[in-house]
């Protein structure tokens, strides 16, 4: 080589070392600044966590089942019709795939090429070398397989089916304690308690009064979206908090790096199952990395991934001759009855039909409360903690514009059944559950329950993040708990704040009269014995109003939901008022809760909302006998 040579091969070499370095300097710079700014987003969270508007008990508000500003938004779709002659020709079961005996009568001989559908990443799948069968096909080398058959007489089929493959089951330590409690997770995307009544009527009734499930009232989320809802429950921490995953960002990890919940489970011998359907929009893979290793045993993200690009050739909402949610819930059942010695961790979330729309959900209301009534009948629910729930309610704009549709996005539905064993096992802790039903909970809390099931299993201590925030519902929550306290943001707490007012404002010298005349119409019947009773002073006043934010709220303002756009004009229909008032008559001391109809411009008072809150003595004694439901009100002539 001469020197004219070997000087160009040294300077190509150094430009190249020049431009790599370059390129390393820079990304340390990038990723250095990324992290400056999370920190800084934590920083101004956490500020507005702590600020007063955010410290008061929570008070959770009182929604309507089916209040008129929000039912104008619900309708009925029409039923998902799938095509019987698209049925299949095979059919799996478990670790078994089986050409139906029905076609092979119809058909004649089949013969079938098996391909399993084999996973390399996130986003990307390949098929196997085919094996030919005239009768069945063993699952070994994944759950999902491609099927193309051909009968004797000529007609051909192709499907792809799902099982639950052979040789997963972990070879874990076990540890001794018994009994060992399974814990099947199934969620719905976008759908508050609620919704989740008016559209899944039968599955709620068959949770709470079959099953006995209880459903958490003040369940509260703690950010915008699936991730910033489901991020919490599975690892204890937000996003921010956890290491960089965006795909945007340069250099950042898989989601792998995540400590799930479903890995502390593995390491206690838990098989374990993470389940979502419609791939394009998926938790961890539309804004983040996704998962280079397959997070847990079994995982269906692959069945829905070789799917997708055939589903415009199957009729409205179907995957064959079968309705496409049905294969979530198939997927899930076989996966519980698959391990029947083996202790179980599953979440399935299933987010087509409600991710878009408020209504079509309504359409699995039948196929859910059948689920569900498989798990109990086959015994699974026996030895299974079962959690139904949802990330969060409706986000559509439309909704968004009223009040109560800002509250219910904040209050999804969240329900748990605890097995009979468990319930006599841990008296303490089932009571202490029971007794925050009506507490405020947010996901933090779901995440610290679910590490608590395996403390009381092991009676192993766990480490858990956060502890100031988190609370299991095995442990009894305070009932003044602020949302401050419990880690949420004002624009994402949906808990009321009472503000004290003047007296001598016209809307409070209305609710008070109101309370007056609601309590004279309850004596009306007796008005010979009881007198009219006249309103001397207002005592004090308060209004009770959301957090100024959430009213403001109108989405989220950065590309991942962790700062928001305060500029929302949200319809207000009700305000609430409490008053306390004395009465010219007898001095009575009144304290009542009074809704203005804004539509209306309506006072309106229940009888049960009004307390007497002094003594009435011999006041009332002309009722005593009569009708003792009316000596709070009556003041004797």
């Amino acid at each position: 080589m001469n020197l004219r040579h070997l000087v160009r091969r040294r300077n190509i070499c150094g430009a190249i070392l020049l431009i790599c370095g370059y390129y390393v300097i820079t990304n340390i710079h990038e990723a250095s600044q990324d992290v400056a700014q999370n920190r800084e987003k934590i920083h101004m969270i956490e500020e507005s966590i702590r600020s007063l508007a955010n410290q008061g008990p929570c008070k959770l508000p009182q929604l309507e089942l089916n209040p008129p500003e929000l039912m104008g938004f619900y309708k009925d779709e029409d039923p998902i019709i799938c095509n019987p002659e698209d049925s299949d020709w095979v059919e799996c079961s478990k670790t078994m795939c089986y050409i139906k005996q029905p076609v092979i009568h119809k058909e004649g001989s089949i013969t079938c090429d098996f391909y399993d559908i084999l996973r390399v990443d996130d986003f990307k799948y390949r098929f196997s070398d085919a094996t030919r069968s005239q009768t069945s096909y063993q699952l070994k080398n994944s759950d999902f397989v491609k099927a193309k058959c051909w009968s004797s007489n000529g007609n051909k089929w192709e499907g792809k089916l799902f099982g639950i493959r052979e040789g997963v089951a972990p070879s874990r330590k076990l540890w001794s304690v018994e009994p060992r409690f399974n814990v099947l997770m199934f969620g719905f995307d976008s759908l508050s308690r609620l919704a989740f009544m008016r559209k899944l009527p039968k599955t709620y009734e068959f949770l709470t009064e079959e099953l006995g499930g209880l459903v958490l009232e003040g369940y509260n989320i703690v950010g915008d979206g699936t991730p910033q809802a489901l991020i919490p429950i599975l690892t204890g921490f937000t996003e921010l908090e956890l290491p960089e995953t965006r795909r945007r960002k340069k250099n950042s990890e898989y989601v792998n790096v995540y400590p799930f919940i479903w890995k502390e489970y593995q390491e206690y011998g838990y098989v374990t199952s993470f389940n979502e359907d419609v791939p394009s929009v998926g938790t961890f893979s539309y804004r983040l990395n996704g998962f280079l290793e397959q997070p847990t045993d079994h995982y269906e993200r692959l069945y829905y991934l070789a799917i997708n690009d055939e589903l415009r050739s199957h009729k409205r909402l179907c995957v064959g001759s079968k309705p496409r949610h049905r294969v979530m819930l198939d997927y899930t059942k076989q996966f519980m009855q698959k391990y029947s010695e083996t202790p179980r961790f599953v979440f399935s979330f299933h987010g087509e039909l409600s991710h878009d729309s408020i209504n079509l959900v309504g359409l699995a209301d039948d196929d859910s409360r059948q689920f569900l009534r498989e798990l109990r009948d086959s015994g699974v629910l026996d030895d299974t903690i079962l959690i139904f729930m949802a990330d969060h309610g409706n986000r559509f704009a439309d909704i968004r514009n009223t009040l109560q549709g800002k509250q219910e996005e904040r209050l999804p539905f969240f329900s748990f059944v605890f097995p009979d064993k468990f319930k006599e096992l841990y008296k303490d802790e089932f009571s202490n559950f029971k007794a925050n039903v009506k507490r405020l909970v947010t996901p933090f809390d779901i995440h610290a329950t679910l590490q608590d099931i395996l403390r009381l299993e092991t009676k192993k201590p766990i480490q858990k993040p956060f502890e100031s925030r988190a609370i299991s519902l095995f442990k009894k929550i305070p009932h003044d708990r602020s949302c401050a306290d419990a880690y949420i943001e004002p624009h994402w707490c949906a808990c009321l704040n009472w503000r004290q007012i003047d007296t001598s404002e016209e809307d409070v010298l209305r609710a008070s009269n109101a309370i007056i005349e609601r309590m004279n119409n309850f004596t009306h019947s007796f008005r010979s014995l009881c007198a009219i009773l006249e309103l001397a002073e207002v005592k004090w006043a308060s209004k009770l109003e959301p957090h100024t934010n959430l009213i403001k709220y109108k989405k989220n303002a950065d590309a991942d939901g962790f700062l928001g756009d305060f500029s929302s004009d949200t319809k207000v229909a009700n305000e609430m008022y409490q008053v306390k008032i004395v009465t010219r008559q007898g001095g009575g001391i009144f304290e009542g809760s009074v809704v203005h109809n804004l539509q209306k411009n309506a006072f309106e008072v229940k009888i049960s909302d009004i307390s007497r809150i002094n003594k009435y003595n011999d006041q009332a004694q002309c009722i005593m006998d009569l009708n003792p439901e009316l000596r709070k009100f009556c003041y004797c002539k």
